[in-house]
Formats: structure tokens, sequence, C-alpha cells
């Protein structure tokens, strides 16, 4: 399909560039934000780093000063009860200094890991941000190149590799449906049966020689598919795990595809090695090779698995805003030619041809596209300068004259489906333990009987009506009142239960006000073990990205307070099952 200007001249374009536009502005808001989260981490552990040496330089002052009052002071003999006193507070002192210096340290080993792990999650959320961009743009803005592989389980692994237009190196996994040719190890009977095609041969019991012959290969298996948009090439073997068998190519670069076919076998086997294919042979083995990369164009595009900038990955660039700089001005001329030719200062616009000569027409407002990046300070908003959208649309320079044709149809394109959440917020400091021990009272007999009845009704199978009573409870004022303890034995069995197998509508609704209680206790508390809590109710809501930074928060916070610990050993676990 092809794409017309928006005074109805030919664009060259293929796809829906807007679409294109108002997710390259999603993606790159996202990462400019978290450049800003990153710089900030830095910062605060640079400064606490500061703050820690000073304290412990006060301390050491504070410690010296009081030694010395206690050596220069009047202690009479060396037994002297004044004597033993002196030595004693002597050692009190050395013993709380050394246990202040550690709490101090250890203070700032907490808070250092909280902020690494912030920045991890948030280099995480940029990962998943350019996955969010790429799936739908990725493969159709640059050539790519597709591979299928037989791994020793029997299955497939399937991956699909290019380069974006604005620098950056990807590969997405691929899934493979059910039902699909490669959804099992493909041997070319399920393509066709028989298939003989003429290939050399050692023939002769005394007199080995090579002569070429009718060989059938239908039960071969393709062990290997690389295509791309200028050759295919496929394993063919007798068994996956022995190198016996052909290679096939097809090079699509010349006016005409041309099939070269390699023999494989033992190194003395005297009729391995390149041979002519047979005229004969060509149709056959070209409706085989497009048999097989039919089926494996209908793969699904799956996980971002690398996203590489150079020499290093994506996520762990120094900064981001390079790569935004990068896509702007591939964007910029395109965003620029679209505004030259939109008759309108205010809108972008593109048209395509429908049948009976009418156009539909897709526009998006200059000001819809300058809100995405209003949220930016202005030396962040400047990178968009070249996009042009804050000014009116540069003047028509080729004098071909307008062609203002009506309409069939008109409509904005659709916001942002996908649009990633911006990057997490950076957790408030631990609070010292002692300041989250909620007060001793009397054991709040309401909540006891609440939660006593929801279980009553789900150990006697009433799995929604348990639900729907959680959500109640969770989302009454009477709960946001409870002291946090009673709070999080109440989230604890929820979450932390064994989840039910269907997914209802009360269900659904118990997790999502859990996961709103359970934001609030962290926002308060940054406690690993409500982090975990978090985690686990983005499991279950199936938002994997949020569950696994959730996750790494709390296993770096609960390290630097005890590495050997069982939520250690739990958080570990549950990174592992997300992969």
């Amino acid at each position: 399909m092809t794409y017309l200007y928006g005074d109805s001249t030919a664009s060259g374009l293929s796809s829906n560039f807007l679409e294109l536009l108002r997710d390259a502005l999603d993606f790159a808001v996202h990462v400019l934000q978290a450049d800003e989260i990153v710089a900030a981490g830095k910062a605060k552990a640079e400064k606490l780093r500061g703050e820690t040496a000073a304290e412990l330089a006060r301390l050491d002052g504070f410690a010296s000063v009081v030694a010395r009052a206690i050596e220069g002071a009047e202690k009479g003999e060396p037994e002297s009860p004044t004597a033993r006193a002196a030595a004693q507070v002597a050692e009190l002192l050395a013993g709380t200094k050394s246990a202040t210096a550690d709490a101090v340290r250890a203070k700032l080993a907490a808070d250092l890991a909280a902020i690494d792990a912030h920045e991890a999650a948030t280099r995480s959320s940029c990962h998943d941000a350019l996955a969010a961009f790429l799936a739908p743009h990725g493969p159709s803005d640059c050539p790519a190149t597709q591979r299928v592989a037989l791994l020793e389980g029997g299955g497939y692994h399937a991956t699909l590799a290019g380069r974006a237009s604005f620098g950056l190196d990807w590969t997405f996994g691929l899934n493979i449906p059910e039902g699909n040719l490669w959804a099992a190890p493909l041997r070319l009977d399920r393509v066709a049966d028989p298939i003989e095609i003429r290939a050399p041969q050692v023939a002769g019991w005394i007199n080995k020689e090579v002569k070429v012959r009718p060989q059938r290969i239908e039960r071969h298996t393709v062990t290997e598919l690389v295509n791309d948009a200028t050759r295919t090439f496929l394993k063919l073997r007798v068994e996956a795990s022995v190198e016996t068998g052909f290679d096939v190519e097809v090079d699509r670069s010349g006016p005409e595809p041309v099939l070269r076919m390699t023999r494989l076998g033992a190194a003395d086997d005297a009729a391995a090695g390149a041979f002519d294919v047979d005229p004969a042979d060509v149709p056959t083995m070209m409706r085989i090779v497009d048999a097989v990369v039919d089926a494996a164009s209908d793969f699904e595009i799956g996980a971002l698995g690398e996203a590489r900038d150079g020499d290093h990955a994506f996520r762990d660039a120094p900064k981001f805003a390079p790569v935004v700089e990068r896509l702007v001005a591939e964007l910029a001329p395109v965003v620029r030619e679209i505004a030259k030719r939109s008759l309108t200062q205010t809108e972008l616009v593109l048209r395509r041809a429908l049948s009976d000569d009418r156009r539909e027409e897709m526009f998006v407002t200059k000001a819809t596209l300058r809100e995405k990046y209003a949220v930016l300070p202005p030396p962040l908003r400047a990178l968009f300068a070249p996009l042009g959208l804050d000014g009116p649309a540069p003047a028509r320079t080729n004098g071909a004259p307008a062609r203002e044709e009506p309409a069939s149809a008109r409509s904005e394109i659709r916001k942002s489906s996908s649009r990633p959440p911006p990057p997490p917020r950076p957790p408030p400091p631990p609070v010292p333990t002692r300041l989250s021990v909620p007060p001793v009272g009397a054991k709040n007999e309401a909540f006891v009987d609440a939660v006593k009845k929801i279980m009553i009704v789900l150990k006697s199978g009433r799995t929604d009506e348990g639900y729907g009573q959680y959500a109640d409870l969770l989302s009454s004022e009477a709960f946001a009142a409870y002291r946090p303890d009673e709070q999080r034995q109440a989230l604890k069995l929820l979450l932390l239960a064994k989840a039910p197998e269907g997914r209802s509508d009360a269900v659904l609704r118990a997790y999502q006000i859990a996961l709103a209680r359970i934001q609030s206790l962290v926002d308060a508390h940054a406690e690993p073990a409500d982090y975990e809590m978090l985690g686990v109710a983005h499991v279950q809501l199936e938002d994997r990205a949020a569950a696994t930074a959730a996750f790494e928060i709390a296993l770096k916070l609960e390290r630097a307070r005890d590495p050997a610990s069982e939520l250690c050993a739990s958080l570990g676990r549950r990174l592992h099952a997300l992969g």
C-alpha cells in the first residue's frame, strides 16, 4: 500500500508514518526522562557518599575529644573506682563508635543499593519502551534477517534481527503459532511426498566413482533457515545431530532467483560438495523453499532479546539522548515534507487511495504531538526542534500546485495503544527500623474477624465470592486506617497464597486493589518484603516488566541487609521464574 501527501501527491511512503511518529515520540520522551532519573540517582549517590564521609569524620572527631577528656581527667590511682569507671566509659565509647560507624556505612550501602536497583529498573523500562516502539515498526523500517534453528529438544528457536535506521541493532524472538509447519521438527514429507532430485552419489563396489543419480529426500529434516531480502539458506539433514544432507541456497540479488545446492557428508565422501542442480529439479526445490519460508512468515513478534548501540547494550548506554537525536534526525525530513504538503498549518496529513477514486485521509494535530514532549524541561524539548512542530508549516518550494481533492473519509490517528509507562519513580530512602515499628496496641478484632470470614469462604471453594470480599476489605476506608503490620498480613494472605487457576473479574479486581495498597506501603516504608508483594501483584496482573523491576529493587535492598536471608533466596527464585 502506498500513501499520498495531504495534497494528494505521491509520498513514497509504504506505511502510516504518522503512527510511527507518534510511537517514536513516546519512546523518545520515555528514554529522555530516564536520562534525568539516572543522572539524579548518580548525583544523589555522590551526595550520600559525601555526607557519609563527613558523618564518619564527625564521629571520629567526637570520639577523639571524649577519649582525650577521659584520659586527661583526674582519676586517682589506677585501681581506684574512678579509674575503673573511666576505663569502662572508654571501652563503651570505643564500642559505641564502632557500632555507630557500622550503622552509618550500612545505611549508605542500603541507600546505594536502592539507587542502583532503581537505575536498573529504569534502564529495563527503556529496553521495554524500545521494544514497544520497534515491534510494530522495526521490521518494516529496515531489512531484517530471520533465523530458525532446530534445538536438541526438538523445537525450533526463531529470531528476527535488523538494524534500525537510527543506528540500533536489534534482535526479536519469534513465537511459532500452533499448527504451523515449524511447530514440530519439519520433515520434508510434510511439505511434499515423494521428493526426488538428482544429486552426486558414490557408486560401485570395487571401482567407486561419483555419479549423479535420483535420490529421495522427503525424509530429510529442515534444521536451519536463514532468510532475508536477498538470500534464503536451508539446512536439510538426514538426522538433526548428524551433518549429512544438503545445504540449499536461493540468491535473489539478481533479476532472477538462483538456486544452489551443496551435499554434506563424511570427510571421505567423494560426493560431498557443491553441485549443479538439474534444471528439472529447480521447480521442486523452489516449491520446498517457498513453502517453508511462507510458513515462517506467519511467526509472531515476541520479546526484544537484544538491542545494541555500537559496542554496548542499549539499556547500558551512558546516555539515551544521542539515540533520540539520531532518531529525530531520521524523522525530521519526512515530517517537514508532510507538513509542507498538508495544506494546513496545524496538522500533519496523509492520504491513501481507495477504490472508485476515493481518498481516505489520516491526520494528527501538531499540538497533540507537542504535548508528548511538553513534560520535558526546555533543554530536552529543544531536541525535537528539527521536526518543526512548534512553528508554521514550511513554504512549498517545488512550485507544484496543491490539489485540494476532498477526502471520502477523514480520521485522526488513534492515540498510543502501547505507550510505555513513565520510568519508575525513585523509592524513598529507607525509614529507620525503629520508626517503622507499629505502635503496640490491642488486636484489631474487626480486622481479624473480616480476614477469618474471607478465608472460610475461600476454603469452601467460593473463589469469586472470597476475592470479592477481599476487594471490598482492601478498598474500604477502615483498611486504610489499619496499622502497616495489619495491612501486610491481609495482603500476604492474598498475594503470597496460591493463585486461583482462573482469572475472573472478581479475582482481577482484588489484585488491582491490592496493587494500589501495597504500592502505598512501598512508598511509605521501602521494605524489601513490601517490594516482593508488589512484584507478585504485578505478576498476577501479567505485567512481567514491572514485576521484574520490583523484585530487583527488593533483592538489592535485602542483600544490603542480609545477603543470606530466606527473602534473598525467595526473590532469586522469583526472578529466575520470570526469566
